[in-house]
């Protein structure tokens, strides 16, 4: 799977669960059903929970359901980058934001990493998925219990599904970050095999950029 790929279907994907959900509501209370065929005003109706989809992509609230994942897969990468580069770990200089643009840049140049990297980039979207059902999932018990209370019983049934489902993507969720750290530190080991000299001159030079007291002694010899 290429980035291009990737970034396609985190776009789509949103809108499709959205569409998919609202057809299950409306089955659920038989007040509408799925809109997916040949019938133009139906096409039309689709365009709807589409467009909320295209909003919700422009929203926090995939970081938001996935950030404790995201931090547990990038803290582990920011560990092992500076574990075997043998310098000693400070988190305040070595940040995951000072080194992902070169283990991005390692990742990039190593042609054998093509194969991990589609690899991580397939996992991605699994991963980043998970979090937009979770999010979703959870927006839909609010139309559900809206129609549950105007006295249509069959939206209750509606709203403990969306809540179930929400509730099993955290598990999932574990399940493919491990996935995901997996995949992670086989490309830390190929950069420690292939670019360890590269990582360490980085290294250091994320080290000397982040101390103000040596560079103004450099500037001043």
């Amino acid at each position: 799977m290429s980035q291009a790929i990737l970034k396609w279907l985190r776009l789509v994907t949103p809108g499709l669960i959205i569409l998919v959900m609202w057809g299950v509501l409306g089955r659920a209370t038989d007040l509408w059903g799925f809109y997916w065929q040949d019938e133009p005003k139906k096409a039309e109706a689709s365009l709807g929970p589409l467009i909320l989809g295209a909003i919700y992509y422009t929203t926090p609230l995939r970081n938001w359901s996935n950030q404790a994942f995201f931090k547990d897969v990038t803290e582990t990468l920011r560990r092992r980058l500076v574990e075997i580069s043998g310098e000693s770990d400070d988190p305040n200089i070595y940040s995951w934001k000072r080194l992902r643009g070169i283990f991005f840049t390692l990742i990039d140049s190593d042609k054998s990493l093509e194969v991990k990297t589609s690899q991580a980039y397939f996992n991605g979207y699994i991963w980043t998925t998970l979090a937009d059902l979770r999010v979703l999932a959870a927006l839909m018990v609010i139309p559900s219990l809206i129609l549950g209370f105007l006295g249509l019983s069959s939206a209750w049934f509606a709203a403990a599904g969306f809540v179930i489902l929400a509730l099993l993507t955290i598990p999932a969720s574990f399940a493919v970050t491990k996935i995901h750290k997996s995949i992670g530190e086989q490309q830390i080991e190929i950069i420690e095999h292939n670019h360890l000299g590269t990582l360490r001159e980085k290294l250091e030079g994320v080290r000397e950029r982040s101390n103000p007291i040596n560079s103004s002694d450099q500037k001043g010899a």
